[in-house]
């Protein structure tokens, strides 16, 4: 039907890692046997050294807490059900494809992969059409390379990642014009300033989760399959955020599905906005 509501998973399908990260190893817990039908699966983080690491929430799709960067801030508890933050809650997403950007000081390529590694504030649309919107999803054309998996992915001779990050300056048109979410296609923001040891940059995250009220940081949305299999990508969705809710007292962020909605006919936005509308709960228990 030309006026079918699509919905895309943003989520990556697999753990992806960098540099000093813990490789994310999957092993049987309760092999089955021939006495004992039961399997059971568990996880695991094991550096190269052979040493074992606890998992973060950081090595797959994600959603970021203000206590992520700011001490004191709110937690995955205080966030969860809380309809005083809007994430918790669908949201109208303006989607900015910037995989194709034409000056080529803002791109990288990677195994055959060119994507846009610096998001800067002349890539984003003008502050007064942001204020349309709840969230800003950034697609650099990262996801391709994120998909292909940890073990693809070196640093150069200089122990540069080249992964995707965004400036200050994006950080703060985002927060300045009211957005409850800002997703980007990489596992950070942050751009890397050091090759060995490993250093990222810190001003972005304190921007927006230290805005008031917070803008939430989603990071390693993988939408590099959304053209190939929808065969466009549209500037609007209905984005929904749905973090992992164990253990959420004292987390700092939580691996999160994440879901695009747009219609495929004409007047996507206007349906959007009457399909939140009609879906966004009055209260939120549990």
């Amino acid at each position: 039907m030309v006026d079918e509501l699509i919905r895309y998973d943003l989520s990556l399908e697999g753990y992806f890692t960098y540099g000093p990260m813990a490789t994310v190893l999957s092993r049987p817990v309760l092999p089955r046997r021939q006495d004992q039908p039961i399997f059971m699966r568990g996880e695991i983080g094991i550096r190269d050294d052979g040493q074992f690491r606890p998992l973060v929430a950081h090595n797959t799709t994600h959603i970021d807490m203000p206590m992520h960067f700011l001490e004191g801030g709110a937690d995955l508890h205080d966030v969860l059900n809380n309809p005083a933050y809007r994430v918790n809650l669908p949201l109208l997403a303006r989607v900015l494809d910037v995989s194709a950007w034409p000056d080529p000081q803002y791109c990288y390529e990677s195994h055959g992969v060119r994507y846009c590694k610096l998001v800067t504030a002349e890539m984003l649309p003008p502050i007064d059409e942001l204020r349309q919107y709840d969230a800003l999803v950034l697609l650099t054309g990262f996801g391709a390379v994120m998909r292909r998996g940890s073990e693809h992915f070196t640093a150069d001779g200089d122990g540069f990642f080249h992964m995707p990050g965004v400036s200050p300056a994006v950080a703060e048109r985002v927060a300045a014009a009211g957005l409850t979410l800002l997703a980007i296609d990489s596992p950070t923001v942050e751009r890397q300033t050091q090759g060995s040891p490993l250093r990222m940059s810190g001003d972005v995250h304190p921007i927006l989760l230290g805005h008031l009220p917070p803008v939430f940081i989603l990071e390693a949305v993988a939408g590099d399959r959304l053209a190939p299999q929808v065969g466009y990508i549209p500037s609007a969705g209905m984005l929904e955020v749905i973090p992992r809710r164990a253990n959420a007292r004292g987390a700092d962020a939580a691996p999160a599905r994440a879901f695009l909605s747009f219609y495929r006919g004409q007047n996507n936005r206007q349906r959007l906005q009457h399909l939140i509308a009609m879906i966004s709960p009055h209260a939120i228990f549990g």
